[in-house]
């Protein structure tokens, strides 16, 4: 019995997908080698790593070391249908489930961490802002980009993730096979925000603004699920929590 050349290169196809979604990344930039070659931007020129004080660990004399981080020196008017463009993306970084983490900054109301991105009109982003959603319903909590203009999935009833102009932690948490997405601040046990949506299983995980500018620092992705292929499937979203 010969299956022929189409089946071979079926199995050949099968068993690239099997063995690549078990890849395991785990990435850190804390931006103090100087370079950004690990990041794709739509305007390179928008983008800079810069320099500050900050206190040394462990010393007992106050002493001060220099710290480096990732600027957003400029902020672009958002898309049509509208969604935020203004985004850097980990490059050769195409997750499933994966932990996202990273220092944010703001210096105008909001900053945002994308997710599960497959292409400029289809990726989750978290929205981190001043405000709360029942003040700004754009603001402060889970959306979606499939096609049209972005949709909350989660977070309108959540206190403002970034309250103050200080350096806080975001972590953002999804499991693609269950759905689950959460979001993490600081110190926090609890999320501050969660949804369950899998309109979007595979992608690549960037940090940005929507339409303001700010500072990231400590970007770390851990992930046992990449080497996925985004876009393999696009179906409706559902709303979550």
């Amino acid at each position: 019995l010969a299956f022929g050349d189409d089946f071979e290169a079926f199995v050949r196809a099968w068993r690239a997908h099997v063995f690549a979604v078990f890849e395991r990344i785990s990435f850190h930039d804390d931006f103090e080698s100087g370079n950004l070659n690990s990041w794709q931007f739509p305007y390179p020129e928008d983008w800079a790593i810069l320099s500050e004080k900050r206190a040394q660990q462990g010393s007992e004399n106050g002493a001060q070391g220099v710290n480096h981080y990732l600027h957003m020196k400029r902020n672009r008017e958002p898309g049509v249908p509208r969604r935020p463009l203004q985004f850097a993306l980990l490059k050769k970084a195409k997750v499933g489930s994966f932990d996202f983490q990273a220092r944010v900054r703001r210096e105008g109301k909001s900053m945002i961490v994308v997710f599960n991105y497959v292409d400029t009109l289809h990726f989750y982003y978290a929205h981190l802002s001043a405000d709360r959603g029942q003040q700004e319903a754009v603001h402060n909590g889970i959306f979606i980009v499939n096609g049209e203009p972005r949709k909350r999935i989660a977070g309108i009833d959540a206190p403002p993730a970034l309250p103050d102009r200080e350096w806080r932690r975001v972590r953002v948490a999804s499991n693609a096979r269950a759905g689950t997405i959460q979001v993490f601040m600081d110190d926090a046990h609890e999320p501050l925000f969660s949804a369950v949506d899998d309109t979007f299983t595979c992608g690549q995980v960037g940090i940005g603004s929507f339409d303001e500018t700010g500072d990231f620092d400590d970007v770390v992705l851990i992930s046992d699920d990449a080497g996925c292929q985004p876009g393999a499937t696009l179906r409706p979203a559902k709303h979550g929590n």
